[in-house]
């Protein structure tokens, strides 16, 4: 089992836990995908409805015995998979599968539900993924799985339709601010209205986004729309935010896709966004949309998606590309 995972309370999603509860009472489903943006709280949410499901669905879980066994990692009811290697490969291999496959033709030290948890499941390789799909074509009893995903455009449509989803939709700000102190953030009021602002309502990215600085970051990026010279500087700091290539490489892309989707948007109706900007996005939003419309921005998006792409392929400078890119840009 990932030695990261806690037992923690899940905040804001109260909605899903009881659809959740009440859809397997009545359907008995063995496979859910929970589906929403990266840092909505999907991991936690499923190692909370896994301890559920292995106490046979008691509504005093959190106080079993069993439950403490499953997050001391001393309990084999539940099987956990996540990238191996998210630092270099950022894929769920089809060896992790076949593992996961010949371990549950085992029994359990116990008659308990079991459970499997892939997280990123849309990581998974193809092969990986045409491995699954013959384990999710006839579940054996007793077994139930959650597949967590960030996007679907990578599961198999097989997959997709044997799965009973769950739908997590962004926090209210009460919730994140609530989730980032729990979590030791010691920032002021205006500090956190800007960090989840900048996150869209996700804690789990806000999390992510302190530790890389990014706050700072996304100023330096807005203020090279009126100081062209301060580019190269960015480039370096962006592509060496953090020692593990793919957390820069999201980064950057999280960063600047924000300002891209921002300007489409404004660009609509103004009123979409407007509550929600943050430092001077108003001014450098006029200034994109005055020399772009939206099928330039779009055009803009696809060419940041290839530079990152070869970034990621070919093992390119990723901060030639964000110079490169950043100069065409403005």
């Amino acid at each position: 089992m990932n030695e990261n995972i806690i037992f923690k309370k899940v905040i804001g999603l109260d909605r899903v836990i009881k659809d959740f509860k009440k859809n397997i009472s009545s359907r008995n489903n063995q496979i859910w995908m929970l589906i929403g943006k990266r840092g909505v709280g999907k991991r936690t949410l499923s190692m909370r409805l896994a301890a559920y499901i292995i106490n046979n669905f008691s509504d005093d879980f959190e106080s079993s015995q069993l439950t403490n066994e499953i997050f001391n990692k001393k309990n084999d009811n539940l099987f956990y998979i996540t990238p191996i290697d998210e630092i270099k490969s950022g894929q769920i291999r089809k060896d992790q599968i076949d593992t996961l496959l010949s371990n549950f033709k085992l029994f359990s030290n116990n008659l308990n539900n079991r459970v499997v948890i892939i997280d990123k499941f849309n990581w998974l390789t193809s092969s990986a993924m045409n491995s699954m799909l013959k384990l999710l074509e006839e579940p054996p009893n007793g077994l139930y799985f959650f597949l967590i995903v960030d996007e679907l455009k990578n599961v198999l449509t097989t997959i997709q339709s044997r799965s009973q989803k769950l739908l997590i939709n962004k926090l209210k700000k009460e919730d994140c601010i609530e989730i980032l102190k729990q979590n030791n953030c010691t920032q002021d009021e205006d500090k956190l209205d800007e960090i989840i602002n900048l996150s869209d309502f996700s804690p789990g990215v806000a999390l992510e986004l302190i530790s890389l600085s990014a706050t700072n970051l996304y100023r330096e990026l807005l203020n090279t729309f009126f100081e062209k010279n301060k580019i190269q500087v960015l480039s370096k700091k962006l592509a060496t935010s953090s020692k593990n290539l793919l957390s820069n490489i999201w980064l950057v892309e999280f960063l600047l896709k924000r300002l891209l989707t921002l300007s489409i948007k404004y660009s609509l109706d103004k009123r979409l966004v407007e509550k929600y900007l943050i430092f001077n996005e108003v001014e450098v939003l006029n200034n994109i949309n005055k020399n772009n419309d939206k099928n330039d921005l779009l055009e803009i998006i696809d060419d940041l998606n290839s530079r990152l792409d070869r970034v990621k392929t070919f093992n390119l400078s990723l901060e030639l590309e964000i110079f490169q890119f950043l100069n065409k840009f403005h």
